[in-house]
Parts: C-alpha cells; structure tokens; sequence
C-alpha cells in the first residue's frame, strides 16, 4: 500500500483534545464500555485520516492497452499502409474485454486516428492527394516520446511501431529507454518501403563560399541512388546550363561529382545542380542550390630584400586582375590594421631577422583568425635559411624548415661562443640558451656542434658532440647561466682549438656578445682561423655590444654580421646562420615541375606540362599539408594548407629571373600563379567578425562572434540586423549578447523558401551576410539504411498482440475502503456508548 502527498497531518494532533471530551461524555459509563466506545472512536478517526491520504492498493492486472503507432511518410509503400490497417483490425479482433487500443499517425507530427480515419488517409496516400508537409520526414524518436503520455495507468502498456525503420532525425535509442523505464513494451512490426526507383541531390557544397572574379572555384555535387542507374548532372549558372556530365550511380551509395568553373562576374552568385534520371519517383530531390560570393579584383602585398626583382610579377598579375604592391626588406606594416588591408601576403626574399617578434606573430594571426592568405617563395632569406624555424610564421606554412641533409654534402663542426656575462642575466641569456638548441636540432647526425660560455674566462657547456645526441645537447646548453665580465678573446682561442681537433670538411664559429670586451689581437687570431679554413659570424645584441669588433670579426672571419636589440630575435638569427653555414639546404639545376596532388588551384593545369625551375630550397611537408607540385628528387614545390580562418602556401622555388625565369616567360606560367593568388587570398572583408547558421526544425539560430584587431572580445555591439525572404519581404530579427563578444539570436522559417542575413556593425563598418535556402526533405533520399534499434525490437505476429509476456501491476485507490471503516467504528462507538 502506497500513500498520497497528506495535507491532514493536524487532524491527529486534535485526536488527543476530542478524545478528552468523550472521555469526559462518558463519565457516567461503566469503566469497560468507556473505554471501549473510546477505543472505537479513536480508530475510526484514524481510519478517516488514513482515507484522506488517498492510499492505493498494488494489484496484478491482465488488462492490456495496445497503441498502434503507424509511420506515415513519403518512404512508406502506400499499398502497405492498406496492409496495415487491415494488419490492426485483425489484432483488434483478439482483444479481450476489457482490453482496449488506439491508433496514431507519424510523420513530421503525430495525429490520432480512428479506424474510419486511417483508412481514408491510405486511400489519399495511394491516391497522391496526402498530404506531403505531413508525410516529409520521419522523426521516429519524437514519435516514441509523444506516446509517453496516452497510455492510461490501470492497464499493461505495449507500443506497437509499424514502421519500415528509416530514420530522418536522431537515433531512436535515447526515447527507447525512457520508455522502457516507464514500463512500456515496444515492438516493431515492419513495413514495406517504397519499391520505386528513386535518385536524389544530397548536396551541392562550393570549396569555399566566397571567390574573386576571374577564380576557377571547385563545385561538388553529391548524389544517390536506391537503385543502380545513370543519370545526367547538369550545372546550371542563372538558369543557364555551364556544364554536364554522365554519372553513373550504385545503389544506395553517395557518389561525388565535381565540377571546375570559373566566377565571371562580382556579385552574389547562384549556382544549381540539377539531374535528369532515367528512373525516378519524386522530382523535388532532383535539384540543389548554392549561393558565392564573389570579389573583385584582390590586393596582395610583397616583402622582398630587393623588390625590383619582382616587377616582372607585378606586370604579369597586373594583367590577370591581381594588385602586387612590391616593398622592401623592412615593408611589414606595424600597424596590424594596415596588413588587414592586402587580400593575402607574399614573402618572397626576406628574413625573419627583418621582423619584428611582433610582426611574425601579427602574420599568423592574419591568417589564422583573420582568414588572410600567405605565400612564402623560395630564396636564400626563406624558410629555414631565413631563420623561420619554429617561427610564428612557419607556424602558418604547410612546410617545415627541417631536412634530411644529403649523404654526399659535407658534413659541419660548429662552435657556439656565446656572452654569459652579468649583463645577459634574464631574457637574453634564456634566450641564447633556446637559440642554442634550436641550432642543434637543425644540424644533420653527422654534424657536430660544442657550445663555449665567456665571462672573464671561457667554460666549455657542451664539448663537440655528434649532432645525433640531442638529449645530452640540449641538457648541457640549458646549464649555461649569467655571471662575470665580459673577455672574447680567450673563448676565440679554444672555440678555435676545439674546430681544429674536429674532422668535419665545414668548420664554422658563431659569437654571440651584448658588450665591449678586453682589447685583444682579435685581427690576427681572425685570419689564422680563416687561413685554416674556418668561418666566424657574429651577433650583436643591444646598443652596448661592440658593433665595430663583431663587423670587423665577421668580415676577415668570411661570416656574416647580425645585430639586434630584441633577444627574441636571437633563435631566428641562429637557425638562419647554422642553414647558411650547413651549406645543404639549397639544389640548384634543371627541375620539372610535377602535378602530385589534387586542389582547385590546378583546374586546368592536370595534363598541361608546367614550367621548370633552375633551383629550390630543401624542406619536409607537415602532416596536415596537400603537396601540389614536386620536382622529380621527390621534394615538394608548391604545398597548401588552411590555418584557422586563412592559408598558408608555401613555393620552394622563386618568381625571379634567379630560378623561375621560365615561369614568368611561359604562356602557362601567370594564368596558374592568379588562380594560385586568388586560391589563397582571404575571401570575407568582414575581419573580426564571423557568424555561423544551424538549423534546428522551423527556426535558425545565427551565432556571430566578434573580436577587435588584438583577437579581444568587442561588447555591446551596436548591430544593424537585416532579413528578406525570397520575395524580399522583411524578417524580424534581433540578436541578444550570451557571452564576452558572443552573439546569438533564432529566426522562424515558416514558409521561406530562401533568406538573405545581413550583420553590420555599425560602430566598426563591418558586415557579413549569409545566404539560407530550404533544401528539400530527407524523407526524399529513400536510402535503404535504417534505425538500428528498431530493427532490433521483437516482432510478435498479429495474434499476439493482446498476449501480455509478463503479469502487470497498477496502483488502485483504496480511500472508500477506509471512508466506510471509519463509519463502521464510529456507529460501533456510539452503540456502545448507549448500551
């Protein structure tokens, strides 16, 4: 026995007060029939309170109420809806008494049905005249939790799903088991699916949603079948056929098809794909449709130590519609505002050494969180051999700096003496440390490499160690530590003895010092070392360093001079000067260029035969790289790969006379490096601000995100918010802030058939739009893939329905059992109070 919520817990506390005064009514009593009828009276008030708790009573039930739950959609063979109806009278017939049934329709709803109601809906659905919003989908999951609450509580509960089990929405595993907990029994009978032959459009997806005028853009169409067939696919731009192709479908199988075709005109462009089959049952599944933006003609800036070098480029892209605006060495714009200007960025001889730590993290995040788009050429100032190693920019290239150095090249003894003074405490002198190991793990294993720390003497950190043995390098580099004055000399001396016990064919010192040092003959020890074959460059660090001894040292050393007063530059410095002196990282001779990958920027170009190249520079793609173009040494040429919002490429050889002459001579040459500019460049203007749509049922939620040039989140943003429909009626929208420069608000579809969302910030002249357009409805695909958790469910036959597997229980209530107890004891009372 179970008990209601009680609202009658005082009415006991007055049982003590009532049962005083009938005790004091019954004074002139006998003692034994007082305390009877008190007896009597006292159980009788507790049997009323009992009453109004609502107790209920646990008892076995073998009544049993069947629900048919019958899917009706657009999948489902209308001559085995007939087979079903007729299926539930014949169950219906072994019900007992005090069985009972009813049945329910499903498809984008759930209806109830009489008998009368679903035999008329099967003969509209064999007719063609159902309804088609009705019968679009089949949300089984939903369907299953709307019958939580039909079933009534005295009687067993079975669900009967008449289905043939393909699921348009979610997996129906998460509703079956809140209904097994609810004790309903759920069983499958199937239906038959719709045996015509049928072929449908999935989609129709651009390889990016926005292009530039004259750009060969990449169109994938994804098509499917029910059945084994051909079908023509047809691209179609403004109504009007571009392009057609013959496919072959098999059945039940996604087919990719692709179509390369160049955007002509600046504008929002509509694109649709359209098939024509030879066998088919629905017509609205046969097309889809897709919206590009498209821009004018792009801007790219170009970094080069010598940018006269690149005019010829300039002139050739000038011709195909593209803006080179040509700088020097020191040309990267301060200001990140002014970067966001260019469509995309060309480094094409420049070091890092002529960056700022500031400007190369400004680059990466031009592409990763601006969507802007970086080439990096080759040359002697690129990738490794420009100090890019374990950069912030080659961070965003698809190459690395890394290589295998070639067996016959010779191999290098390196000596690092570096400035560990009092003066290098802190950043500098943890910066020499990482600059240190970042020039060991560029030598190859038969390179050698000791590191020399000076104060007022030398300490050897790390004797000459074969280049293999990484650990034990990097561990005794990371002990160098600050402290003392500052004595080249003597730390020449033994770098220099050190060099001459190596066997290496390449022996070559680099000195790094951020002060004066004790006067010394450092000319005549400088000239003994490069009569011995020997090389020595330098490193300045700070406005205290000796900058006319370190110019002078490099100079008779045959090595090269840097200066810096940023120590975060030293890495670069390092890693730069150890691939100038390994000697191993540049080819130079005749090199065809050979298509090995696949990507919209060679549409057009797979049979051409490409120009050569006089020389390139040796690097390793990255795992996530798609390598386009290789020499025949296997080496990669030209590699690609998206970064956050942009991309980064990244071309081996160069755009100059030095080495791709014959690409700037060449008929082929400008028109693949246009379609190669406007593949990377960044596609949206609206930098900093970026939306995403997702649609759920009848509404889409619009989640826009903005953030300022710095990557910190914009508040408040004062949004001028702008919707039409396909009749360019306006839509109501608003978006409300949920978040540090998150944005978020849903917009009804109701009838629309296509939505055009405009976001403008008014503050900053942002804007982004967005194109929706309704596809058809899945139920259209008529795929033979189905729920796997139905088809798992028993099947019982039309006799045993009404058969229940197991005894079942309901809770009865038993209040009038304890309202007429409580009468009975209290007529008792009074009869023996009158006795």
């Amino acid at each position: 026995m179970t008990f209601g919520n009680t609202t009658s817990l005082f009415l006991l506390l007055l049982l003590i007060p009532l049962l005083w005064f009938w005790r004091r009514s019954l004074v002139d009593q006998v003692s034994w029939k007082k305390n009877l009828s008190l007896a009597l009276r006292a159980l009788g008030f507790v049997a009323l309170v009992i009453a109004l708790c609502r107790p209920h009573i646990k008892q076995d039930i073998d009544d049993l109420h069947v629900v048919y739950l019958v899917d009706a959609s657009q999948s489902i063979d209308p001559q085995s809806l007939k087979e079903a109806s007729s299926w539930i009278q014949q169950s219906n017939k072994n019900k007992s008494s005090n069985d009972s049934s009813e049945i329910f329709l499903f498809g984008s709803k759930v209806r109830k049905q009489n008998a009368e109601q679903l035999d008329a809906f099967v003969e509209q659905a064999i007719a063609g005249t159902s309804e088609s919003n009705f019968r679009a989908s089949t949300p089984i999951a939903n369907a299953l939790k709307a019958m939580r609450t039909v079933f009534p509580t005295d009687k067993a509960k079975r669900l009967v799903l008449m289905s043939d089990a393909r699921n348009t929405e979610d997996l129906s595993e998460s509703a079956l088991n809140i209904l097994k907990k609810e004790n309903i029994d759920v069983v499958f009978h199937p239906l038959s699916p719709l045996q015509d032959p049928e072929v449908a459009v999935v989609s129709l997806e651009p390889s990016t949603q926005f292009a530039y005028q004259g750009e060969m853009l990449r169109l994938t169409a994804k098509l499917i079948s029910n059945v084994e067939q051909a079908v023509e696919a047809r691209l179609l731009h403004r109504g009007i056929v571009v392009a057609k192709e013959k496919v072959n479908l098999p059945a039940d199988s996604e087919t990719e098809v692709h179509f390369d075709t160049e955007m002509h005109t600046a504008g929002a462009s509509q694109w649709a794909l359209e098939i024509i089959p030879k066998q088919d049952h629905f017509t609205s599944n046969n097309s889809a449709n897709t919206t590009i933006k498209v821009k004018g003609l792009p801007r790219f800036l170009v970094i080069h130590e010598d940018e006269k070098q690149m005019r010829p480029l300039a002139r050739a892209m000038k011709k195909q519609g593209i803006t080179l605006e040509l700088r020097g060495e020191y040309g990267i714009p301060n200001n990140f505002n002014e970067l966001l200007s260019y469509d995309g960025l060309i480094l094409a001889n420049v070091s890092a050494t002529s960056m700022s730590t500031e400007q190369m993290h400004n680059i990466s995040r031009y592409v990763t969180d601006f969507g802007g788009g970086l080439l990096m050429l080759g040359s002697e100032n690129s990738y490794g051999l420009g100090g890019y190693f374990k950069s912030p920019v080659e961070d965003v290239l698809p190459l690395t700096s890394r290589y295998e150095k070639e067996k016959q090249k010779p191999s290098l003894a390196m000596v690092l003496v570096i400035d560990k003074s009092g003066s290098m405490s802190g950043t500098p002198i943890a910066m020499a440390r990482a600059s240190a190991i970042a020039a060991a793990e560029l030598l190859s294993p038969n390179d050698q490499i000791a590191v020399l720390g000076f104060d007022g003497a030398p300490q050897l950190v790390c004797p000459l160690t074969s280049a293999s043995d990484q650990a034990s390098i990097t561990n005794a580099i990371s002990s160098l530590a600050a402290s003392g004055g500052t004595n080249l000399y003597p730390a020449m001396l033994e770098g220099r003895a050190i060099l001459q016990e190596a066997t290496a064919k390449i022996k070559h010192m680099i000195i790094l010092s951020d002060g004066q040092t004790q006067e010394a003959d450092f000319q005549t020890l400088t000239q003994e070392m490069a009569n011995e074959q020997m090389t020595v460059s330098t490193v300045a660090l700070g406005s205290g360093a000796a900058k006319d001894l370190m110019q002078r040292i490099a100079a008779e050393g045959m090595g090269r001079y840097y200066e810096t007063n940023d120590p975060e530059k030293m890495p670069q410095i390092f890693t730069k000067e150890t691939m100038k002196a390994s000697r191993s990282s540049i080819k130079e001779d005749l090199f065809n260029s050979i298509i090995v990958g696949d990507h919209p920027l060679l549409n057009g170009y797979e049979k051409s035969e490409l120009p050569f190249v006089l020389g390139y520079v040796m690097t390793r793609p990255k795992p996530t790289a798609q390598v386009l173009l290789a020499a025949e040494t296997g080496d990669p040429l030209l590699a690609i790969s998206r970064y956050g919002l942009g991309i980064g490429a990244a071309y081996t050889s160069d755009l100059t006379e030095k080495w791709g002459g014959e690409w700037l001579s060449s008929a082929t040459g400008a028109p693949f490096w246009a379609q190669t500019l406007r593949s990377i460049a960044r596609k949206e203007e609206s930098a900093g601000l970026s939306a995403t749509l997702t649609q759920s049922g009848d509404q889409l939620t619009i989640t826009a995100k903005r953030r300022d040039p710095k990557g910190d989140s914009v508040e408040l943003v004062p949004w001028d918010l702008k919707v039409t429909n396909q009749d360019g009626n306006p839509v109501p929208f608003t978006l409300t802030q949920t978040g540090l420069g998150n944005y978020s608000g849903t917009l009804p579809i109701d009838d629309a058939q296509t939505l055009n969302i405009r976001l403008h910030d008014k503050l900053a002249e942002l804007t982004k739009t967005i194109n929706w357009q309704r596809s058809y409805p899945k139920e259209y695909k008529l795929t033979n893939i189905t729920d796997p958790f139905i088809t798992a469910l028993p099947s019982p036959s039309v006799n045993t329905i009404f058969e229940t597997s197991a005894p079942a229980t309901s809770y009865s209530n038993a209040s009038w059992l304890f309202i007429y107890l409580a009468f009975s004891l209290f007529l008792a009372g009074l009869v023996f109070r009158r006795l």
